[in-house]
């Protein structure tokens, strides 16, 4: 009976394979190992780093880091995140969030060298911000390419949730270009702008003080920067989100360079065409952007976008079809 088992086991096997794609052999051979994970660690961790912060007081329920305080209490309010070297020159990047009310931050290495630091600059539109340490022999980050990451994709977290300092969990990559609306406008510069959100969707495990640290792939590459939790409770119940390392990156160059994050100005506020615009527009698919709003004196104003037109490709500049 057993043999016959066995028989008809793979014979199942046999059948569910169709010759397309990786056999389940091949996809055996690629499942990682804790050996695999516990590599991709080794090579992150010491250039991920902890940050305290001391925040002046806010308004009770106003932004506060991690809470508001009252005006009358004399306290100052303390809050803790996560970062990463990305620069020998001592260059950390973090979330805006962790440090946008900071008037002292300090800085504890994996190595538990402690530093005192100072906030370069802050992006509130993409959530990045840029802190640095001034020190020798500083590990650094390698920095993958977000842009290759696929659905599927192991991922590890690293950080220090909850104040256990240099946790790690792991999860796999649940979507890209998530937007998921917590970020508001922000000031670059002298511009006002509208938030940027682009988020890599996961499922490894992350909490309050992960906020800033590194989603690190397989080969220990940064490929995004942790910055949020979807849960109704504050705490991990199942999916957070990183800035790709691809953005977050830019942003720290202009940040470094020049105090803010330069961008391209369009002027124009964007809404996704749903199903039921295909037949208001005229439109063969469900696919492209309508125009919500236009910015007076803009660059689209300027070359005549109008309410109600409808962005449907890009080629050199964007092309629009007016509302029927």
């Amino acid at each position: 009976m057993r043999s016959v088992i066995k028989v008809l086991l793979a014979a199942v096997v046999a059948v569910s394979y169709d010759g397309e794609g990786p056999s389940p052999g091949e996809l055996a051979s690629r499942a990682p190992s804790s050996e695999t994970f516990r590599a991709a660690v080794e090579v992150a961790l010491p250039a991920v780093v902890y940050i305290q912060v001391e925040a002046r007081p806010v308004r009770t329920g106003g932004p506060g880091l991690p809470f508001g305080i009252p005006d009358e209490s004399p306290l100052p309010s303390t809050g803790a995140g996560s970062g990463v070297i990305f620069d020998s020159r001592g260059y950390i990047l973090t979330s805006n969030h962790v440090v946008q009310q900071a008037d002292r931050v300090t800085v504890l290495l994996h190595d538990r060298r402690r530093f005192e630091a100072r906030v370069v600059a802050r992006d509130p539109s993409t959530d990045v911000a840029v802190v640095r340490i001034e020190g020798d022999d500083l590990p650094v980050a390698r920095l993958g390419d977000s842009d290759q990451l696929r659905l599927g994709d192991w991922v590890l977290a690293l950080g220090s949730p909850l104040d256990l300092q240099f946790s790690v969990t792991a999860g796999v990559v649940s979507a890209i270009g998530r937007a998921i609306g917590i970020l508001g406008t922000g000031v670059d510069g002298e511009q006002a702008t509208a938030p940027l959100e682009h988020f890599i969707q996961t499922d490894a495990a992350i909490n309050p003080g992960n906020s800033g640290g590194p989603l690190v792939n397989l080969n220990g590459e940064v490929v995004g920067i942790n910055t949020a939790i979807a849960s109704p409770t504050g705490f991990y119940s199942g999916y957070g989100f990183a800035v790709p390392i691809n953005l977050a990156r830019r942003a720290a160059e202009h940040l470094i360079r020049y105090g803010h994050v330069r961008r391209a100005y369009l002027g124009v506020l964007l809404n996704d065409i749903e199903p039921a615009d295909v037949t208001v527009y005229g439109l063969e698919a469900a696919q492209g952007a309508e125009v919500v709003s236009v910015s007076p004196e803009s660059p689209a104003a300027r070359a005549g976008v109008q309410l109600g037109d409808v962005i449907v490709a890009e080629i050199g500049r964007a092309s629009c079809r007016e509302r029927v």
